[in-house]
């Protein structure tokens, strides 16, 4: 299928542009709160802040109210990058940030998003999850300490665009026509998928690790493997139908994922794959050795950083995490590239176009 893409003019810095906060949410309640409290202590308020219930089993509408917030209701599960449309087409502002559920957002991150996109002429900005997570145990930790370690090895002019806490000026969301609602999002990769469009109708997108918010959400080591295994699998279908395969290699780089990271991969495949051999074959030996040796030493200034951070106690456990997690995640990537090779040579049933008709679609807007 052949994207074709429109051109979007590249707006001039502007000051005094409002803000409108948008918060895409199903099921979370637990956190929801803790969000907009944050956004209450913010040292630049938003002119409104709109929660879009995804057809969440329990209705949020009631702490929303007590926060002077407004919320939309959708009566049938749509996904995350509908919720997000809804919410724009729903607000007023003239910079739409996006936020998830789950994110207690710092208070200077809206007056670092503003700056960006009044001064500094950008047309979107993508802040990044705090190093420091809400929960201090192992899974949760190595996960956000990963998470900020890439963002800070990822270049500031960035080809991509965020969603936990990212932002982008009115008139270029809608000049993209906003989040592809079609994107099969099972494994992430829509609010990618739209800063791909931004990069390739000439808009600049800032990477800014300093506008940050705090992520809620908690890992176990099953959810984290589970988490990064299924992302594999997103990364590598991400890349099929974007058609970046020349970028990657290129780069040896997509979002945040960073050439050590891509390398560490297919090392930890070669290590396990040999180690799997080398009862029947000793020379799996060299393969065995050699892999785990430059693993290591590629990855020397990631665990410097979680030494850094997190001590040496937190180190000792970090390593073998780390790797663990590079495998998983390499057998996603496997898995994705098996499913692919697969749809190319059975074809495919006809999906139906989940595009809502909006005449018939119900929404319930609270103020």
């Amino acid at each position: 299928m052949v994207v074709c893409f429109k051109k979007v003019k590249q707006l001039s810095s502007e000051e005094g542009l409002n803000i409108s906060v948008i918060i895409p949410i199903r099921d979370g309640n637990h956190t929801l709160g803790r969000c907009l409290s944050s956004l209450k202590e913010s040292t630049l308020s938003p002119s409104e802040v709109i929660v879009v219930d995804d057809c969440s089993k329990e209705d949020c509408s009631d702490i929303v109210k007590s926060f002077g917030f407004k919320s939309l209701r959708i009566n049938e599960p749509r996904e995350a990058e509908y919720a997000r449309n809804k919410g724009a087409e729903m607000s007023t502002g003239d910079i739409l940030v996006f936020a998830d559920c789950d994110m207690v957002i710092h208070p200077d991150a809206l007056e670092k998003i503003h700056k960006h996109l009044c001064k500094n002429n950008y047309s979107a900005v993508s802040g990044v999850c705090s190093p420091e997570p809400n929960d201090r145990k192992l899974a949760t930790r190595y996960k956000h300490l990963w998470m900020y370690y890439s963002y800070i090895n990822s270049p500031e002019d960035f080809d991509f665009w965020i969603s936990a806490i990212g932002a982008v000026k009115r008139e270029v969301f809608f000049g993209v026509e906003g989040f592809r609602t079609t994107y099969q999002t099972k494994f992430g990769g829509g609010d990618l998928e739209f800063g791909r469009r931004l990069k390739l109708t000439g808009q600049k997108i800032r990477l800014d690790t300093k506008i940050q918010g705090t992520h809620l959400k908690r890992f176990t080591l099953w959810s984290l493997l589970k988490n990064d295994y299924s992302r594999g699998k997103g990364w590598f279908r991400f890349a099929v139908t974007n058609k970046l395969f020349p970028y990657v290699i290129r780069k040896l780089r997509i979002a945040n994922i960073y050439p050590t990271f891509i390398i560490s991969v297919i090392l930890c495949q070669i290590f396990f794959w040999a180690l799997l051999f080398l009862p029947f074959f000793k020379t799996a030996l060299y393969p065995v050795v050699l892999s785990a040796i430059a693993y290591l030493a590629i990855n020397y200034p990631l665990f410097r950083f979680f030494r850094k951070r997190g001590g040496f106690g937190f180190l000792l456990k970090a390593i073998p995490l780390s790797f663990l997690d590079h495998f998983v995640a390499g057998l996603g990537v496997i898995r994705g590239s098996v499913g692919w090779l697969g749809s190319l040579i059975i074809k495919p049933s006809p999906k139906i176009n989940i595009q809502a008709d909006l005449r018939k679609e119900e929404l319930r807007v609270i103020d």
